[in-house]
């Protein structure tokens, strides 16, 4: 499940294997959890299928959304990056040029990283292009939103 990009300047961005909380240098903020605590970037399989969703490191979990529910993974794989990255506004299910390939459904979709405001909290999910929304995890349900931003590498 480990996949590492690299761009010509030999900067990349790779999804790290890590488990409790525990944090690589240069882990990708990409929210903010209600009390104000950052929400990182990360990844877990669920029924087969390899989902974004966030990190809460004082929980020492990554909770992504599936099947209408939230749900908490103690092993995952958070995004590492030497390269600046940038949020999108996107909706609909749109996916923009340089939008990084964060998942995968079994029937080989390509899920994407996005994140949305929802009650004070700025949440991370996956963008579900065929669905056309963002799904994110929260308060142990699944939601959903048209409108969202989606994460990009920078082009140098």
């Amino acid at each position: 499940m480990a996949d590492f990009y690299y761009d010509t300047q030999g900067e990349f961005w790779q999804w790290f294997p890590t488990s409790d909380g525990y944090l690589p240098e240069n882990a990708v903020i990409g929210g903010e959890d209600i009390n104000g605590e950052p929400l990182f970037v990360g990844r877990a399989i669920q029924a087969g299928d390899t989902i974004p969703g966030k990190v809460v490191p004082s929980h020492g979990v990554c909770y992504v959304s599936y099947g209408g529910r939230e749900h908490a993974h103690r092993e995952y794989q958070v995004l590492v990056s030497n390269r600046e990255l940038k949020w999108k506004k996107a909706k609909e299910g749109k996916v923009k040029k340089r939008a990084i390939p964060a998942g995968l459904c079994e029937d080989g979709e390509l899920l994407f990283v996005g994140r949305a405001f929802h009650d004070n909290s700025l949440v991370i999910g996956k963008v579900h292009p065929s669905h056309g929304v963002l799904y994110f995890p929260f308060g142990g349900q699944e939601h959903h939103t048209s409108v969202y931003e989606i994460l990009r590498y920078k082009k140098h």
